[in-house]
């Protein structure tokens, strides 16, 4: 099945609860999650957990234990609070683990859905009153896969609920000298099935990463676009392809399977956070492909995390394994901001490349010249290109607004 056919169906069975971007990624990854999101409310109660909808905390312990599976936690003998927690999440739900934290109250919950998978979420303590968290996702029935929350005011409680695996975390990142992520993972201790810890205070963005047992290993944060919008599917950093003029003397034969991800460094594990939570902002990315003048094959590629780009470049010829290099962050001196005729800021790239490859350049939406020395201003065909290594200026005009002319050193 393509995946349109494969969305078609999700959305015949799944009403309006729409699959996340990433869904597809994890189904050939070969994992079991299925991360969805609600749009509109589901009706009954979770409509009102959906729309914000809260139950008072009020506490009153005895009665008979609820019905179903085990309740986790050190707060599954309050019999009551559990009953209050399946009012919030409604639809035949049941919870899984309850427990106090620093944030207050906080339950894993579960139900069955309209797909014949359940539906595994959290519910929450906001302002002394619980609140169903307005995501979900879809999981086996009967199984709990695991997932997270970052709960409190500050979204600096974390609540992990661990499966049968176990799973690590990693409290920060780092770019090493080769443009990788570098993070250091530790094992956390789980009391009955879940963890409760202080984290910082996320400041613009979560640094945290969490890594379960297993392919695919990733974790499911709840509550992330709560925690910082910028996360947005329609706020991601755009990617731009752009083949460069002579790119088919050198690539003759279209790379298939592994060979296609040696020329592309995003889809390359150590130039990714898989298992980390990052805002889905920043400068557009752009994989320029073209050819040097003895024939290699060309690639430059900028990479966005957490509002920032790192650029790439690698050469070699068809067959043979290209070598990631690094040429730095955007903001080391590879690319300049401007800002158009409606106030709009956009990223110039302008990126020397070593063995006299040239001076890779990008602008969305502007025309692009380039001169050597005091010369003539030369055009560039489209949005980006590879200049040659004598030029000394660029001048990026965009639609509207005022050219920008910048040095090439």
């Amino acid at each position: 099945m393509t995946d349109i056919e494969i969305r078609d169906v999700l959305a015949r069975t799944a009403g309006d609860v729409s699959p996340a971007p990433d869904l597809l990624d994890r189904v050939r990854a070969g994992g079991h999650r299925r991360v969805i999101r609600r749009r509109t409310a589901l009706g009954g109660a979770l409509a009102l957990a959906a729309a914000g909808g809260l139950v008072p905390l009020t506490r009153h312990r005895g009665g008979p234990p609820p019905a179903g599976r085990v309740v986790h936690g050190d707060l599954a003998h309050d019999h009551e609070l559990v009953g209050r927690v399946q009012q919030v999440w409604g639809g035949g739900a049941r919870v899984h683990w309850i427990g106090a934290t620093p944030a207050g109250p906080v339950a894993a919950v579960v139900r069955p859905s309209a797909t014949g998978l359940d539906e595994q979420s959290f519910v929450e303590t906001v302002g002394g009153r619980l609140r169903g968290v307005g995501s979900s996702m879809l999981v086996q029935p009967g199984t709990i896969e695991p997932a997270a929350l970052l709960a409190g005011p500050g979204r600096d409680v974390l609540v992990v609920i661990t499966g049968e695996g176990g799973v690590s975390f990693s409290d920060s990142y780092s770019l090493d000298a080769a443009g990788r992520i570098a993070r250091t993972f530790r094992p956390l201790i789980e009391v009955d099935g879940a963890v409760v810890r202080r984290i910082p205070r996320p400041a613009g963005r979560v640094p945290i990463a969490l890594r379960a047992a297993g392919d695919p290993g990733t974790v499911w944060l709840a509550n992330l676009t709560v925690v910082d919008d910028r996360t947005a599917v329609d706020r991601r950093p755009e990617r731009i392809e752009q083949p460069l003029p002579g790119r088919e003397k050198a690539w003759r034969d279209e790379p298939t399977g592994s060979e296609k991800d040696w020329w592309d460094v995003g889809a390359q594990e150590p130039y990714r956070d898989r298992f980390g939570y990052h805002a889905g902002t920043g400068p557009s990315e752009w994989r320029l492909s073209g050819a040097t003048a003895d024939g290699r094959r060309l690639v430059v590629q900028t990479l966005a995390i957490d509002g920032r780009a790192r650029a790439f470049w690698m050469a070699a010829r068809a067959g043979e394994k290209p070598r990631v290099t690094y040429l730095g962050l955007l903001e080391d001196g590879l690319s300049t901001d401007a800002t158009d005729g409606s106030g709009r800021r956009y990223p110039i790239l302008h990126a020397r490349l070593p063995q006299e490859l040239g001076v890779a350049v990008a602008a969305l939406g502007c025309e692009l010249l380039y001169r050597v020395r005091k010369g003539s201003w030369l055009p560039v065909a489209g949005h980006a290109a590879v200049l040659p290594a004598a030029a000394t200026e660029l001048e990026a005009r965009p639609h509207r607004g005022r050219a920008v002319r910048v040095s090439l050193p």
